[in-house]
């Protein structure tokens, strides 16, 4: 497939053993993440003490716990660990990971609105066969500045997970086996990724895994990374703070409108309380993505 995102250059893996680059690869990615947010949370820690010791002022930290702004910063972290090791390791430069220039607030706000359509389609069905009920609306100026205020950071979070396993890992895999093989291992690391999330189920990781082989096509597609920062951004951005679900089993703050979960009715149908990734409606809707996206990139190859 004559792909930017597919030939980026990976010299400095062309004589390990293939036995020894797949393994090695996947546990880089989750290395990267456990250094780039250790790292932030220990220069977090000292500035927290600075700033308490100055002010004689705990509450910051002591009441709802770490903002979620501060949480989602920490994926900043992250991406530049991995930025570094392309830059000085690898000894390419950082645009080889999709950063292309042209097009690239169109291609952002496009996978924005894709992945905002993709969660409210799931979102739809679920509601339509009774998994959850609207059960609240707040447009106060409040709440409608925290939503605004939070779409960077959702798409730093989101864009350092596709960085990671789309952007950097998946062309290395492709270099040393095949594009499948690539997709698969890549969108499965994605799942195995969450396990640790709370009230994960085994269809909400199938979902996760769906999810990551929905972003790889639509990445391939667009043949950059700027559409799926965006895609994956506004999934947890309308899941968290649109429509108040949990994402991926976790609270996102303040959100325009409020879904909870309808009781008596099964995890399968609602998503329980990992959200609404963890419903049967979510996978199919992904399914369904999946076969438009693997269908247009067949449709390009045979031109």
């Amino acid at each position: 497939m004559n792909k930017r995102m597919l030939e980026a250059p990976t010299l400095l893996y062309v004589k390990w053993p293939i036995w020894v680059l797949v393994p090695v690869a996947l546990a880089m990615v989750e290395v990267f993440f456990f250094l780039g947010s250790t790292l932030y949370y220990i220069l977090f820690g000292i500035v927290a003490g600075i700033y308490v010791g100055i002010t004689q002022n705990v509450s910051l930290f002591t009441t709802g716990g770490i903002p979620l702004h501060v949480e989602l910063l920490a994926f900043l972290a992250v991406s530049l660990l991995l930025f570094a090791w392309v830059k000085w390791a690898e000894k390419r430069p950082i645009v080889s990971l999709g950063f292309f220039k042209e097009n690239w607030f169109k291609e952002l706000s496009l996978g924005f609105l894709i992945g905002g359509l993709m969660f409210s389609l799931s979102l739809l069905f679920v509601y339509l066969f009774g998994g959850v009920k609207l059960a609240g609306v707040d447009f106060s100026a409040g709440t409608i500045g925290f939503v605004m205020s939070i779409i960077p950071f959702w798409l730093i979070q989101g864009g350092t997970e596709e960085l990671l396993t789309r952007g950097w890992l998946l062309p290395i895999l492709n270099k040393r086996t095949n594009l499948a093989w690539a997709i698969g291992l890549s969108s499965s690391l994605f799942g195995v990724m969450h396990l640790g999330n709370d009230n994960v189920t085994v269809l909400s990781i199938v979902s996760i895994i769906l999810s990551g082989v929905t972003m790889a096509l639509y990445m391939l597609k667009r043949d950059n990374i700027w559409g799926v920062v965006g895609l994956h951004a506004a999934w947890n951005f309308f899941q968290g703070n649109i429509y108040g679900v949990s994402v991926s089993g976790s609270e996102a703050g303040n959100s325009l409108l409020h879904f909870a979960t309808q009781t008596g009715v099964p995890d399968w149908l609602s998503g329980g309380q990992f959200g609404i990734e963890g419903s049967l409606f979510a996978s199919l809707v992904e399914l369904a993505f999946i076969a438009y996206f693997a269908y247009g990139l067949m449709a390009e190859r045979k031109k």
